[in-house]
C-alpha cells in the first residue's frame, strides 16, 4: 500500500501504549508504530508510574515527533493505563499496542483499509506473529489473505473458541463504538481485562472485517510478562474473568453460553498447564485438584466446537489424562512459566 499521507479522507487513529518499567522495549515499539505508512496517527504513550527509565524515554520520544503524547499517571495497572489513553484519543479508530511487542510497517494501513472497504467498525485478524530476541529480525512468513466480514456476535463466539488471539491488541476499532456504548477495560480485574474488553466491543458491532495478514508482532521471551509467572492471582483472577464474560453477554443465546463454557474450559486448562508447567502443582494443590476436575469433567465441549482438530484432540487428552497432557503442552511450549516470589 502506498504511504497514506495526512488527508481529511485519511481520519486519524490513534495508538494507546501503556507503559510500565518498559524501557528495554519501549523504543522499538515507538518505532514501529511512528513509522508506519499510514501518516495521520497519534501515539499516547501512558506511564503507569514506571520506577526504571520509562518515563526519561518517553519524554524523549515525545519530544522528536508531535503527533507523540506522554500521559503520566500513579501505578494503577494496565485496565486504568488503557482507558485514561481512551479518554484523551482524539482519532476516529484506535488500537492498544503493548510496550514490548511492535507492529509491521503497514498495520494502521492494512486494518484501515479493511474497515473502510467493508464498511465494519472492527478490523482485525485471528493471528499474530511471535517472537523473540533471536527471531525479531526473521523474514515474516506470507500468509495467504483471504477477507470476511463477520457480525460481531460470530466474531465474539470465534474469540470464545479460541480462534482469534484473546489480546486487545492486533484490532483496530471505531471510537464511536466505544463511546456510545460507554465501553471501558474492567479495573477490578486483574486478568482477562482485554478479552472481556474486546467481547464488549464484538458484540455491541454490526460489522467485522477479519483479515489474515500477521501484522502485529508479540514477544514471548519477556520475564516481566504477568503471563509467565504463576500465582493464585493468576488462577482466580482468570476464572472471574470468565465469570464477568458470563454475566455481562448482550444477547445470551444458547450458542454464546455453549462458546462461554467453552471457554472457561480453556481458561481452566491454561491455568493447569501454568501450575504444571512451572512446577508448582504442590503449592497451589486445592486449585490444582479443582482444574484438573474441570478438564477432565468439561473436556466433551470441544465435541461439536468450531476448533481445529488439534484442540479437538487435546480435549480427548485432557479427558484420558490432565496431568499427562499438560506435561506434554509445556514440553513444546515457547513461553516457560516462573512462580511469583
Amino acid at each position: 500500500m502506498n504511504h497514506m499521507k495526512r488527508k481529511d479522507n485519511y481520519p486519524l487513529i490513534s495508538v494507546i501504549v501503556p507503559v510500565y518499567n518498559g524501557e528495554k522495549y519501549l523504543e522499538y515499539c515507538a518505532n514501529s508504530i511512528l513509522k508506519q505508512d499510514y501518516d495521520n496517527i497519534e501515539l499516547i504513550i501512558v506511564d503507569d508510574g514506571s520506577k526504571d527509565d520509562s518515563n526519561m524515554l518517553a519524554k524523549k520520544i515525545a519530544a522528536s515527533d508531535k503527533r507523540v503524547t506522554l500521559i503520566n499517571q500513579k501505578n494503577s495497572g494496565v485496565s486504568v493505563a488503557r482507558n485514561n489513553g481512551i479518554k484523551h484519543a482524539r482519532g476516529k479508530y484506535v488500537t492498544f499496542i503493548d510496550v514490548d511487542d511492535y507492529i509491521n510497517e503497514d498495520y494502521i494501513s492494512y486494518f484501515y483499509s479493511l474497515i473502510k472497504n467493508n464498511n465494519a467498525q472492527i478490523a482485525l485478524t485471528p493471528q499474530l506473529r511471535k517472537f523473540n530476541n533471536q527471531t525479531i529480525d526473521e523474514i515474516v512468513e506470507e500468509i495467504p489473505e483471504k477477507i470476511e466480514v463477520w457480525s460481531g456476535q460470530k466474531t465474539a463466539q470465534q474469540m470464545l473458541y479460541y480462534n482469534i488471539v484473546i489480546s486487545p491488541c492486533n484490532k483496530i476499532i471505531s471510537m464511536d463504538l466505544i463511546r456510545k456504548n460507554n465501553l471501558e477495560y474492567n479495573t477490578s480485574l486483574s486478568f482477562g481485562e482485554g478479552f472481556n474488553f474486546s467481547l464488549d466491543c464484538f458484540q455491541r458491532a454490526d460489522k467485522v472485517a477479519v483479515g489474515r495478514r500477521k501484522v502485529y508482532n508479540y514477544r514471548v521471551d519477556n520475564p516481566n510478562s504477568v503471563m509467565t509467572k504463576i500465582s493464585l492471582k493468576l488462577i482466580t483472577g482468570s476464572l472471574e474473568a470468565q465469570k464477568c464474560i458470563r454475566e455481562n453477554l448482550v444477547n445470551a443465546t444458547p450458542e454464546m453460553i455453549k462458546a462461554c463454557q467453552y471457554a472457561n474450559w480453556h481458561t481452566c486448562y491454561d491455568c493447569l498447564n501454568t501450575i504444571v508447567g512451572s512446577k508448582s502443582i504442590k503449592k497451589y494443590k486445592k486449585e490444582y485438584k479443582m482444574l484438573k476436575k474441570i478438564c477432565r469433567k468439561d473436556s466433551h465441549l470441544v465435541i461439536g466446537a468450531p476448533i481445529s482438530k488439534i484442540n479437538k484432540l487435546k480435549g480427548l487428552m485432557y479427558f484420558i489424562s490432565p496431568y499427562l497432557t499438560a506435561r506434554i503442552i509445556n514440553h513444546f511450549r515457547i513461553r516457560k512459566f516462573t512462580i511469583e516470589q
